[in-house]
C-alpha cells in the first residue's frame, strides 16, 4: 500500500504530465483557429490565395515572376510597351511602358531579372533610360543589376540629369517613355 503523500506526488504529476501534453495541441488549434477566422474575414488576403493578374503589367505590379513569365510565354513582347497607370508613379495618368521600364518604376528586382532573362533589351529605345529612372527613385540595387547587363556592342551611355521635380517619374522620363 502506499502513502498519502505519494500518491499525491503521483496524480500530481500525472497532471503536469497531462497539461504539458496537452498544451501545444491547444496552441496549434487556437493558431488554426485563428487562421481560418482571418481568411474568413478577409479571404483576398495574398496569404490565403494568390491574386488574379489581368495583365502582365499587373503581374509586375504584384511581383508574380510565374505569371509574368506565362504572359511572356503567351507572345508578350518583353521590349514592347504596356499601359500602365498608378497614383504616385504616373500621376494617375494610363501612361505607355516598356515592361522592364514598369519593373524598375515598382522597384521589382526579380521581375527586372526575369525580364532580362526574356529578352528585354537595354539598348533597346524604350528600356534606354531604365538606369536613369532607377537612380532617380533611389534603387541602387536596381541600377547596379542593370548595369550588369549591357546590350551587345555597348553604346555610349546617354547622360540621365534629374527627373523634374514634383513631377511623377514615369511621366518625368519624356518622350523616351512614349
Amino acid at each position: 500500500m502506499t502513502t498519502p503523500g505519494i500518491a499525491d506526488q503521483l496524480v500530481r504529476r500525472r497532471r503536469r504530465l497531462a497539461s504539458m501534453l496537452a498544451l501545444p495541441v491547444v496552441l496549434t488549434v487556437l493558431g488554426l483557429c485563428a487562421v481560418e477566422l482571418a481568411r474568413a474575414l478577409r479571404p483576398d488576403l495574398p496569404l490565403f490565395a494568390t491574386p488574379f493578374v489581368y495583365s502582365l503589367a499587373d503581374a509586375i505590379e504584384s511581383d508574380d515572376v510565374d505569371s509574368a513569365v506565362q504572359f511572356i510565354r503567351a507572345g508578350q513582347d518583353p521590349n514592347g510597351l504596356i499601359t500602365v497607370r498608378h497614383a504616385v508613379l504616373t500621376d494617375g495618368q494610363s501612361v505607355l511602358v516598356s515592361p522592364l521600364l514598369w519593373a524598375v518604376a515598382m522597384q521589382r528586382p526579380r521581375s527586372v531579372l526575369m525580364l532580362l532573362g526574356f529578352g528585354a533589351r537595354m539598348d533597346h529605345r524604350v528600356n534606354s533610360r531604365a538606369v536613369c529612372l532607377a537612380e532617380a527613385i533611389g534603387n541602387q540595387e536596381i541600377a547596379s543589376l542593370l548595369r550588369r547587363y549591357p546590350p551587345q556592342p555597348t553604346p555610349a551611355p546617354e547622360p540621365c540629369g534629374t527627373l523634374q521635380p514634383g513631377v511623377a517619374p514615369l511621366l518625368a522620363l519624356g518622350s523616351a517613355v512614349e
